[in-house]
């Protein structure tokens, strides 16, 4: 598999340490929102500095703000470690992320998810799919740095996208255009979000899903996930780009 993932993605992984609290919005594939959790996410180096420790609390939706804790105990509490990058996930320059299955086939669901940041935001998309390939659940969260004043990007749309744009990483210099045309198919998101993946994945035939996030009006970040024929994810790339 090809993917131009940076060297030192462990290093860049730990960018996102910190206090990151916000929400996650479950939709159904017609983009209804079925569920909000309130979170409270905390990623933080061991004092070894060897491994990574994950905790994330979820409670149910109520009237807090992203700056403050919700009342109450949560109703879900995941906590983690890790000393390594798990073979499904890349880490990029920017800190922003992306992880998935590796292989699809009839007899497991696929995922992807895309995770974005930008100095004391975070944007996390993931999707999943049915073991009929019917994209079935949609979740979207919304994260910011505990202590910080940052505030959630207005909702995505077209018009913000037309245009050149530079691509700074991983080819600085290079422009990109985008048309009308090629956004007819993507689907738009609240907090500057967007993504383009296939409603319904049909056997032996190559798949592409893709997210982005416009985290200001000059600064855009795109990360593509590629299947074979086979089901095989082939390549994992990530754009940087400005204006």
């Amino acid at each position: 598999m090809q993917s131009g993932l940076n060297v030192g993605e462990w290093e860049l992984l730990q960018r996102n340490v910190g206090e990151w609290r916000g929400w996650f919005d479950s939709m159904d594939g017609s983009l209804q929102r079925t569920k909000r959790q309130l979170s409270l996410l905390m990623l933080e180096p061991a004092p070894s500095g060897v491994s990574l420790h994950l905790k994330l609390l979820l409670w149910p939706e109520g009237s807090s703000s992203p700056h403050q804790t919700p009342d109450g105990e949560p109703e879900k509490r995941i906590v983690q470690s890790f000393m390594r990058l798990d073979p499904d996930m890349g880490v990029f320059g920017t800190g922003s992320f992306s992880r998935g299955t590796l292989y699809r086939s009839t007899w497991s669901n696929l995922y992807a998810e895309f995770g974005f940041l930008h100095g004391q935001r975070r944007h996390r998309l993931v999707l999943l799919w049915d073991c009929a390939g019917q994209l079935d659940r949609i979740v979207l969260i919304r994260e910011f740095l505990v202590g910080s004043s940052a505030v959630e990007c207005p909702p995505l749309e077209a018009d913000q996208l037309i245009g050149y744009w530079r691509c700074d990483l991983p080819s600085p210099g290079e422009n990109i255009r985008f048309a009308a045309g090629d956004l007819d198919c993507w689907i738009f998101l609240p907090d500057g979000g967007a993504f383009l993946a296939p409603a319904q994945i049909d056997l032996h035939q190559p798949f592409s899903i893709e997210a982005l996030w416009l985290s200001s009006s000059t600064r855009l970040e795109r990360i593509s996930r590629r299947y074979s024929e086979h089901g095989a994810l082939t390549s994992v790339d990530h754009q940087l780009l400005t204006r």
